[in-house]
């Protein structure tokens, strides 16, 4: 293996370790864990929601989809999008509302 890339790979990985140190300090509780201790904002808590929702998804399930049916399959990513703001329209306030009342952690709790 090069030397630059070994340099590269041992620094990225330090400062991986050095994020997950330092956010480990912080955390005190399994609220901090779970849930970033509730003080996410609105859209990093969608987006991240969204991206572990549809992750698979949309990695192998919508190109398979669309090199399976052709290009005509292109409703499915416009019926994604529209039930995706669907849900956060109709259903993320009233839901955020419910866990916060229950102090829930997942949905299932």
């Amino acid at each position: 293996m090069r030397m630059h890339i070994f340099i590269s790979l041992a620094f990225y990985f330090s400062v991986l370790i050095g994020i997950g140190f330092y956010f480990y300090r912080r955390s005190t509780h399994a609220d901090d864990y779970f849930l970033g201790g509730r003080t996410l904002g609105k859209w990093v808590a969608a987006i991240s929601a969204q991206a572990s929702d549809m992750s698979g998804w949309l990695l192998m399930g919508l190109p398979g989809a669309v090199y399976a049916q052709g290009m005509p399959a292109i409703w499915i990513a416009i019926g994604l999008f529209a039930g995706t703001f669907a849900n956060w329209k109709c259903v993320a306030q009233r839901l955020r509302a419910y866990t916060m009342r229950l102090d829930a952690l997942t949905l299932s709790i």
